[in-house]
């Protein structure tokens, strides 16, 4: 028997969580209305699938997107709370990196540190 959990996140951009699920590899598409947990879903919701199978979907409920999958049927060779926090960190990367340079801002350096973090120089001049 499936049973679909939803977890929680701060993801609120589309453009961006798209941008970072091209980033990290990920194939994504758009899901069409549907019914998932007799509740409609609409377009804004994004489908993410490898070999043709449906892994997990961003849900969005007006606000936010919740990571939606089937815990019982996770196949993949990651736990999903280590490839949450990936998506979260890259997500929060793109997501700075947008704001600054909407502010004058440009990337100068980053570096991957051991630990994981990502290490990020940003500058700007005034005139």
């Amino acid at each position: 028997m499936s049973h679909l959990s939803r977890i929680k996140t701060s993801i609120n951009s589309k453009e961006i969580l798209k941008k970072t699920l091209k980033d990290l590899n990920f194939t994504y598409r758009n899901t069409s209305e549907d019914n998932i947990d007799d509740k409609k879903i609409n377009s804004q919701n994004i489908t993410i699938e490898q070999n043709g199978k449906d892994l997990f979907v961003f849900y969005w409920n007006g606000k936010e997107y919740s990571f939606l999958t089937d815990l019982q049927l996770w196949t993949m060779n990651i736990p999903y709370t280590k490839l949450l926090e990936k998506i979260t960190q890259q997500y929060s990367y793109n997501t700075i990196l947008q704001e600054s340079t909407r502010y004058g801002f440009q990337n100068i350096n980053q570096k991957i540190l051991k630990d994981g973090s990502i290490q990020l120089v940003i500058q700007r001049w005034n005139s």
